[in-house]
C-alpha cells in the first residue's frame, strides 16, 4: 500500500472521523483507524461499536483540483491518536504514507519520517453500512438538518436513567420533520416543512450520532435510512451508521397548559446580558442555578438570586413589556436561569417572549416561528426572597 496525498484534505478527513474514536476502550481495536487507498479514492472508517463513520477522499476536489497525487491499493490499520498526531504537525503540503514490511507504516512529508505499528486490517471490528431493505430514505438539506440540532440538542439529557432521553426524536409528520429533545426539566422542539409529504416515521437518534452529521457540511443534502435498530445518514463523501435508542417521548400538545395570562417580552441581548451576571450567585452552590423573576405592575421586571455562603444579586430589566391579569400586581417564578440562557440562544432572535400560567406550572419561552417551541418546568420553592 501507498499513498501521497494532500496533507491538508487528508488531515480534514482525520480529524472528522476521529470524533468517534474512544480515549479509552477494553477493546484496543475501536481506538484505531481503518485506512483503505483504492485506485480511486481513500476511505478512512472510525467506531466505537454504537456509532460509526466512513470519510472518502476522492482523488479531485470539487474544482478539479488533484488531492491524491499517487496511489497503489491496500489496506490498514493504525492508531488514532498517534496518526492524527503526526499528520497535523507535519510540516509539508504533500505527505506520502508507505506501508513496510505488512505491519509498518512509514509516514513522510520529504522532511520528517515516522515509521508506526500498524494491524491487520482483517481484524477490525465489524461496522455494517447496509441500507435497510426496503428503504427508499429521506433527503433533507445539511444546512435544515444544523437548524434543527441547534435548536434542541442542548435540552437533552446528559444522565438520568431514561437513556432515550440522551437522543432525540426525529419524527415527520402532516408535511414536517421534527427534531424534539427533553430531559424531563425541559423541551425543545423545532419543526420545518417537507416536500415528501407522505414521509411518517419516528425514530430516537443520540445526540453524538447527530453532531457528527451536522459537521459534515453546511451545503447540499443529507439522506436518511432507518430501521427499528438503526440509522445512516449519507452524504457525498461521508456515511455514518448508528445504533438507535429504544423509548417513547412525550406527546408536546398534551403538555401545553390551555391558557397563558402571564407573559414578559424582552430584548434577547439584554436578558442573556442580566441572566449572565445574576447567576454568578445563582451558580455559586446550586446546581440547579436558581433565579426569581418578578414582574411588579409598579416597580417593573427584576431578577433575583440568592446563596447562603455568598450573598445575593438582583438586577433590573429593561427593555422590556409584560401582561398581567387585571386584578393582579404581583406575579414571581423561579427557574434554572442555565436553561432559560439555552432556550433563548437557541430561539436566535432579536425578542423573545416568556409565556406562563402560574407559578408551579411549566412556561414557554418563544420568538415569532410557532414551531420553536422551548418549555421549561419552574422550581417549587418557599420564601425565595431576599
Amino acid at each position: 500500500m501507498k499513498l501521497t496525498i494532500k496533507r491538508e484534505n487528508f488531515l480534514k478527513a482525520l480529524n472528522y472521523v476521529n470524533q468517534i474514536i474512544p480515549s479509552k476502550s477494553v477493546d484496543n481495536l475501536l481506538m484505531n483507524f481503518l485506512l483503505k487507498v483504492t485506485d480511486e479514492n481513500v476511505i478512512i472508517t472510525g467506531t466505537d461499536s454504537n456509532i460509526s463513520t466512513q470519510y472518502k477522499i476522492s482523488k479531485k476536489d470539487k474544482d478539479n483540483n488533484d488531492v491524491i497525487i499517487n496511489s497503489e491499493p491496500g489496506e490498514i490499520q493504525i492508531p488514532a491518536s498517534y496518526f492524527l498526531d503526526i499528520v497535523s504537525k507535519l510540516s509539508g503540503n504533500i505527505i506520502t504514507l508507505t506501508l513496510i514490511d505488512t505491519n509498518y507504516l512509514n509516514i513522510s512529508d520529504d522532511i520528517t519520517n515516522y515509521n508506526l505499528i500498524t494491524k491487520d486490517a482483517a481484524e477490525y471490528p465489524d461496522v455494517d453500512f447496509n441500507i435497510p431493505e426496503n428503504n427508499s430514505g429521506f433527503t433533507i438539506l445539511f444546512s435544515d438538518l444544523k437548524k434543527l440540532y441547534n435548536a434542541t440538542a442542548f435540552a437533552a439529557a446528559k444522565k438520568g436513567p431514561k437513556t432515550y432521553y440522551y437522543g432525540i426524536n426525529v419524527f415527520a409528520k402532516n408535511n414536517k420533520l421534527y427534531f424534539l429533545a427533553t430531559d424531563s426539566y425541559r423541551m425543545a422542539r423545532l419543526d420545518i416543512p417537507v416536500a415528501d409529504q407522505n414521509a411518517d416515521f419516528s425514530f430516537i437518534c443520540p445526540c453524538k450520532a447527530l453532531e457528527m452529521v451536522s459537521k459534515i457540511s453546511d451545503l447540499g443534502l443529507c439522506t436518511i435510512y432507518f430501521d427499528n435498530q438503526k440509522a445512516i445518514f449519507k452524504s457525498d463523501d461521508v456515511i455514518l451508521s448508528t445504533t438507535l435508542y429504544n423509548g417513547s417521548f412525550p406527546v408536546v400538545e398534551q403538555m401545553i397548559p390551555p391558557s397563558f395570562p402571564y407573559s414578559l417580552t424582552v430584548d434577547s441581548d439584554e436578558f442573556l446580558l442580566a441572566a449572565d451576571r445574576v447567576r454568578i450567585i445563582a451558580a455559586a452552590e446550586d446546581n440547579n442555578c436558581k433565579v426569581r423573576i418578578t414582574i411588579n405592575r409598579d416597580n417593573g421586571v427584576t431578577m433575583f438570586s440568592k446563596s447562603t455562603n455568598y450573598g445575593n444579586s438582583e438586577e433590573i430589566i429593561k427593555k422590556v413589556s409584560y401582561t398581567l391579569p387585571d386584578d393582579q400586581d404581583i406575579f414571581e417564578i423561579v427557574f434554572n436561569v442555565e436553561y432559560a440562557i439555552e432556550a433563548v440562544k437557541a430561539l436566535d432572535s432579536k425578542t423573545v417572549t416568556f409565556v406562563f400560567s402560574a407559578p408551579t406550572r411549566l412556561f414557554m419561552i418563544k420568538n415569532d416561528d410557532p414551531e420553536n417551541i422551548q418549555i421549561l418546568t419552574p422550581i417549587r420553592l418557599y420564601n425565595y426572597g431576599e
